[in-house]
């Protein structure tokens, strides 16, 4: 289905966009929504083709009816560029914990405002789950009382960092990984392999996002890694271990806090690699699929309690790095620590 173009370009989500698009062509809008998935999966583009939707003349005059070609009237186009003055995105790209103050401010201030030229005035708030809990509680009382003609939609890769009182007052809209050959075929439009393509589609867990940031480069960094970690032995070795944790570190493309979060998202997948073999899984589910020999190997050492093990320190790395504003060295260092104390010989 076409939707007259709100979400042209946005791959997969058919059930979620179908959602919204009845909802407003039916006159169901929520005075508040939760778009919650895993990051880089399309949740904001989404929520800015909701926003046309809301606000598009054409749809308005023709009071529904399905639209096979693009809209293109000044509403829709302004939105997509951005300075549609009733349409604003609030993201908090480098804050680690959003503030009473910010949300006041950034949010409640402007949503309250009545709208400009527009049907309803929408507000789309990123990483929603960066709220502190005071943030959380203020923002509340406008989830409770919003504003005649508004609509909110939090887009949150971590649902569970927000209040039940939150989730109670928005309705949910869940987005699912997308399926492997969906990202497989857009990599490989992009210019990558095909083998190339299978390792970023494997390693993005069904993120497109994700897997566009990996490149080349990338990719061989990502081998250098993994084939590091498994000569690990003793952790007698503090300069191996340091030099390690300085590649994961080091520069590249990707911002500082995008490069830790993949590599440890990578650790991750290595893992399951191995538990996969032990289990004996077909090696086309295997995400380093080159690595393969490597892999197996480390298998021997590893046993699947011990993954497990691991796997429950590495979620708790993630979040003492990323919510807890950790250094992120020692906390590497002590992963790689328990990478070797639970490994074999």
């Amino acid at each position: 289905m076409n939707y007259g173009g709100y979400f042209e370009g946005i791959v997969g989500h058919e059930f979620q966009k179908q959602a919204l698009w009845r909802a407003v062509c039916e006159g169901r809008v929520s005075h508040a929504y939760m778009f919650s998935g895993m990051e880089g999966i399309g949740k904001r583009l989404v929520a800015t083709g909701f926003a046309k939707c809301l606000n598009c003349l054409e749809l308005q005059r023709r009071k529904g009816e399905e639209m096979h070609e693009k809209c293109g009237c000044f509403s829709c186009k302004k939105i997509e560029k951005g300075v549609h003055p009733d349409v604003f995105l609030v993201e908090y790209e480098g804050v680690r914990d959003i503030k009473v103050n910010q949300v006041r401010e950034e949010i409640e201030e402007r949503i309250f405002l009545r709208p400009f030229e527009g049907r309803y005035k929408v507000a789309v708030i990123d990483e929603a789950e960066r709220m502190n809990v005071s943030a959380q509680n203020a923002f509340l009382k406008t989830l409770e009382e919003p504003p005649v003609d508004s609509v909110i939609v939090l887009v949150t890769s971590r649902p569970e960092f927000l209040l039940p009182t939150i989730h109670s007052r928005c309705q949910r809209i869940e987005f699912k990984p997308l399926p492997f050959n969906l990202i497989r075929e857009e990599l490989v439009k992009r210019g990558l392999s095909n083998e190339e393509a299978h390792i970023a589609s494997m390693l993005s867990g069904g993120s497109l996002g994700r897997a566009i940031r990996i490149d080349r480069g990338l990719l061989t960094e990502r081998k250098s890694v993994i084939e590091a970690i498994c000569a690990l032995r003793t952790i007698r070795d503090i300069s191996v271990i340091s030099r390690v944790v300085e590649h994961i570190l080091g520069k590249g493309h990707l911002n500082d806090t995008d490069r830790v979060s993949f590599f440890l998202q990578l650790i991750a997948f290595w893992l399951r690699d191995i538990m996969f073999v032990k289990i004996g899984l077909k090696e086309d589910q295997i995400s380093n699929k080159d690595l393969l020999p490597v892999i197996k190997k480390a298998a021997g050492r590893f046993s699947l309690s011990g993954i497990l093990e691991i796997l429950s320190f590495l979620e708790e790395a993630w979040y003492v790095i990323f919510r807890g504003n950790a250094n992120k060295q020692i906390v590497l260092e002590n992963l790689l620590v328990k990478i070797i104390d639970t490994a074999g010989d």
